[in-house]
């Protein structure tokens, strides 16, 4: 089963989306200045990047998906407002009607690891980002405040329950 993304047109031509198998160079700044934390050396790096006017390409939003059993935990999802300032005012405008790179990036890796993960997993404690994941499908889990899951084929009930007091375990990440 393939699941397909596709990138706002609006963006077409400077944002382009990808994983990359060594994010410690590309995304260092904007983690340091969001978590105060180094890229993860683990998982799979996702990072879209912005086309200035110049041409030159810098990345501007990571995001870091982790295996666990048969499912990913999502984090580090951070954007770099800086390189999003040098942009032109057209690309800004065309990244705000299209909802912004963490919308699109989300979407992006949603598909990218749809096959090999029955769900994401996440721990979300920020409402901008939360309203962004509710709009990729995750939902809350029972009433624990953040943790949050997008399922992407449905598990027998047990399977399904071991599977997130597993990610309970693990506490915030």
């Amino acid at each position: 089963m393939t699941h397909s993304f596709q990138l706002d047109s609006r963006l077409d031509g400077f944002v382009t989306i990808t994983e990359v198998a060594d994010a410690s160079r590309l995304a260092a700044a904007v983690l340091r200045r969001k978590y105060n934390m180094d890229v993860p050396p683990h998982g799979h790096h996702v990072i879209a990047f912005v086309a200035g006017e110049t041409g030159c390409w810098w990345p501007a939003f990571y995001v870091n998906y982790l295996p666990h059993r048969n499912a990913m935990l999502i984090g580090g999802a951070a954007t770099d407002g800086e390189v999003l300032r040098r942009l032109g005012a057209h690309q800004q405008a065309a990244l705000a009607e299209s909802d912004g790179l963490m919308l699109q990036t989300v979407r992006y890796s949603e598909a990218r690891f749809a096959d090999e993960s029955v769900g994401t997993f996440g721990y979300c404690g920020d409402e901008r980002s939360w309203s962004i994941l509710q709009r990729c499908g995750y939902r809350r889990i029972g009433d624990h405040a953040h943790l949050i899951v997008r399922w992407n084929r449905q598990l027998p009930e047990v399977d399904r329950e071991e599977l997130i007091d597993s990610v309970r375990e693990l506490g915030p990440f």
